[in-house]
């Protein structure tokens, strides 16, 4: 149930009458995934009430999004809304699929469309050998020696522990920029790798040895306990130690630093360089950055949905500037953006992207904020 002041912050952005104020609490109220489903029937009433009235009055539209919310109100919708807002702005607007319909977007000549590049996800065997990941594949998986270690169902690799090597053996899973992956360690671990995320594991544990990995990327670590066997994620210039908890790791070389987010649990923080010394406990809701110039960590109490957001395929952005989310979605969906746009890069924005294409998202930027963009030879170039 939605309480009538939130009600009435709805209608004033719909009507584009919403303050800044308007717009911070909308961001923030928007990520209850509850909330979103019900901001989302609320768009989609009021663009099938624009596009069934001729002429768009406002106090016309009021009156009749008040009667269709009322009638509405109990409905679930499919998230069929792009969802889009700039941080701090006073007016924003959130583009749905009916609004791109309107202004003739899938009307498009074919030369601005992107085609993104496919690339295929690889494990690397511990003999050097390249073994290409079908993500519609189920079947089972075999070490160097030709014994079962475990099973593929599509996009996810389980082990089951079982290898005769007395010695460790390691395994390393590439994820290529456009894609995604979850992988399941011999321990029961459950890691989910994000797009160019590379890790590096033990095909099985040893009893009298740490758990270690090794990431290059993005991972979620859904960590089973033990208690005396420390799981260790090695981030570069960080090194992340838990016993059994869920975070999220973000280590990617084009970013000036190194985040850890705590979903549930404890871990302990280590910065391998620098100045800093000894031992940095997260608690869950914060987030650990490490700067990598510097080595220092610096902590912040967030919410973890904005950073784990990308598992369910969605993406989620606050007070980000526009480099991280176009890097991020040059990752999500493995295309070039260049931004000759250079004062653009450090303007900050809430967005949250799900369902949306590539083009849709483009068209987004540029119809909200006069973003000009063209593309050539599959890339795409701010201007």
């Amino acid at each position: 149930m939605i309480l009538p002041e939130t009600e009435n912050r709805i209608l004033k952005y719909l009507t584009n009458e919403a303050s800044a104020d308007d717009l911070d609490f909308l961001s923030d109220w928007v990520l209850v995934e509850e909330n979103e489903l019900l901001f989302e029937a609320y768009v989609k009433v009021y663009f099938e009430t624009m596009v069934a009235m001729n002429e768009p009055d406002t106090d016309k539209i009021k009156k009749k999004l008040l009667e269709e919310i009322k009638r509405e109100k109990r409905t679930v919708f499919s998230p069929v809304v792009l969802k889009f807002m700039k941080y701090a702005a006073v007016a924003v607007l959130f583009l749905s699929l009916g609004y791109l319909y309107q202004n003739d977007f899938f009307n498009k000549k074919s030369d601005d469309i992107l085609v993104p590049n496919e690339e295929q996800i690889t494990i690397t065997m511990g003999n050097g050998k390249i073994e290409v990941l079908d993500p519609s594949r189920k079947g089972k998986v075999k070490d160097v020696n030709g014994n079962v270690v475990g099973n593929q169902e599509e996009s996810k690799l389980t082990y089951i522990g079982n290898s005769s090597s007395e010695k460790l053996v390691y395994n390393t899973l590439n994820v290529p920029y456009g894609k995604r992956f979850d992988l399941v360690l011999s321990d029961g671990t459950h890691v989910f790798l994000n797009s160019g995320t590379s890790l590096r594991y033990p095909v099985t544990f040893r009893e009298n040895m740490n758990r270690a990995v090794f990431l290059k990327g993005e991972a979620y670590f859904d960590v089973t306990k033990d208690k005396d066997h420390p799981f260790i994620v090695h981030a570069d210039q960080m090194e992340v130690k838990v016993l059994g908890t869920k975070f999220n790791v973000s280590h990617y070389a084009e970013d000036s630093s190194i985040n850890t987010v705590l979903v549930e649990g404890a871990v302990e923080l280590y910065a391998n360089e620098g100045e800093n010394e000894g031992v940095v406990v997260l608690e869950p809701g914060f987030k650990a950055e490490l700067n990598k110039n510097s080595s220092q960590i610096s902590l912040e109490k967030v919410n973890t949905r904005v950073y784990t957001a990308w598992t369910q395929g969605k993406l989620i952005f606050r007070n980000s500037s526009f480099r991280q989310i176009r890097q991020a979605l040059e990752r999500k969906y493995n295309i070039s953006i260049q931004n000759n746009n250079s004062g653009l890069d450090e303007q900050l924005f809430d967005a949250t992207f799900d369902i949306e294409s590539i083009e849709e998202i483009l068209e987004s930027f540029s119809k909200s904020y006069a973003i000009t963009y063209k593309i050539i030879d599959n890339e795409v170039i701010i201007e």
